[in-house]
């Protein structure tokens, strides 16, 4: 094998100067961008011992073993999988591979992505009127990385849908660095992948509002069937991020995948609190059940996401807040606004004593996804349709993801009965929830 910038590959020729390869000295295409695609012996390939170049031995003759490892029986929709390509023949110097991946109908199947930039490049080629993508070595690849044997990493991203079975096709290349093409070893393997079952579908909404949507450190309803073996509920802070044998991870918009902390799992239901730092926009939701993925979706994220608690735990109906009072003496108190009816299975309103004009009484309204807000005068509310000052919004400390917003009521609702209340963050509106005023 030739050592000027190497053809050091599975191919005939390449990098920087004119190779020569075959009987009768037959001159080569040199190829200063890598080797030829199409010489991974997939059908409608060749490979360099076919092709005549390397033809000192038959094919994959000799000691030498050429594997792929990384590679799990089935893939699912756009799972990443680390791949390794490892080729080893004692004596042997420099080393080249190339691999494609395809399904039966010789279509490339997934993607690949360079994770030794260094070491490896991609490249495409045309076969049979079907596009394939190819990683191989680069020159810096080509020199061995233990006695006698080489290896190169890389990612092959699933396709989004299946596409059936998908065969790894690889060739490699073991050199004497003799500088011509005679004593050269070539290697041809092919691995194959099954999909695994349809991952089934998990939903994501506001665990106060029941509205699509979230944001970082908000709490979130999962739902789907078999999520977990059994009904839990979570005992300690911090959240626990694995529970009764599930987990939740959340990868965001910038590819970085969070374990979000878990409060309680069921079969059906899962909730769950978005990590923080979690980045706004598309973040893909996987739960794993003792380590086995059993549900997946995806959570449009958003800075503020702002909903509103409630007693029927719906979304709908009482809001589930209570009343902070200050008197003209400086006491205080706070009262609820709901008592539990027994006999209805549901919570009743208290209705709201406003009291005397010297008091002033606030609502205390419990929620999430909204502490992110860019600033307090961002943050709106009306009570009864009638505008109400917001004091605070932000999060309930010593509450994982619990947030609240303190809104003063407006003396002129004294007698209105049951009013909506509207909260507003950051241009966004929370579902809307009601209380009783006397």
């Amino acid at each position: 094998m030739k050592i000027y910038l190497a053809k050091l590959t599975i191919i005939c020729s390449f990098i920087v100067l004119a190779i020569f390869c075959g009987v009768g000295g037959r001159k080569a295409r040199a190829n200063s961008s890598g080797p030829p695609t199409g010489h991974t012996g997939a059908p409608g390939e060749l490979t360099c011992n076919i092709a005549g170049c390397h033809i000192s031995f038959p094919l994959n003759s000799g000691t030498g073993t050429l594997t792929l490892t990384g590679l799990p029986a089935n893939y699912t929709a756009n799972q990443e999988i680390n791949l390794t390509v490892t080729l080893n023949l004692a004596g042997a110097t420099i080393f080249g591979f190339e691999l494609t991946a395809i399904d039966d109908q010789g279509r490339q199947a997934g993607t690949f992505t360079i994770t030794e930039g260094g070491r490896t490049q991609l490249f495409s080629g045309v076969i049979g009127g079907n596009l394939r993508r190819y990683v191989m070595h680069n020159f810096t690849g080509s020199f061995p990385n233990g006695q006698g044997q080489n290896s190169w990493n890389f990612r092959w991203t699933a396709p989004a849908t299946s596409t059936g079975r998908v065969t790894f096709y690889v060739a490699g290349n073991a050199g004497n660095n003799s500088g011509t093409e005679l004593g050269d070893r070539i290697y041809t393997r092919n691995f194959s992948i099954q999909p695994g079952a349809a991952i089934p579908t998990v939903s994501t909404v506001s665990a106060a509002s029941f509205q699509a949507g979230g944001a970082s450190e908000a709490i979130e309803a999962l739902f789907g069937t078999g999520l977990a073996g059994s009904t839990e509920v979570a005992t300690t802070l911090p959240l626990p991020t694995t529970l009764g044998g599930v987990q939740v991870k959340v990868k965001d918009g910038n590819n970085i995948e969070r374990d979000a902390g878990l409060f309680f799992i069921s079969a059906g239901q899962i909730n769950l609190l978005v990590p923080q730092g979690t980045s706004t926009g598309s973040a893909t939701i996987t739960v794993l059940r003792n380590g086995t993925t059993v549900g997946a979706g995806t959570l449009e994220v958003a800075a503020v996401s702002p909903g509103m608690f409630t007693f029927s735990g719906t979304g709908q109906g009482l809001a589930a807040a209570n009343i902070f009072r200050l008197k003209a003496d400086g006491s205080q108190s706070f009262e609820p606004i709901g008592v539990f009816n027994a006999s209805a299975g549901r919570f009743d309103p208290i209705p709201i004593d406003l009291g005397p004009a010297s008091d002033q009484v606030f609502l205390i309204a419990f929620g999430t996804g909204f502490r992110n807000n860019s600033s307090l005068n961002n943050v709106s509310a009306t009570i009864g349709g009638t505008t109400a000052e917001v004091l605070f919004a932000g999060a309930t400390p010593g509450l994982a993801g619990l947030d609240q917003g303190n809104i003063r009521i407006p003396r002129s609702l004294i007698g209105r009965g049951s009013v909506d209340v509207v909260f507003r963050a950051d241009g966004k509106t929370a579902n809307t929830v009601q209380i009783t005023i006397k």
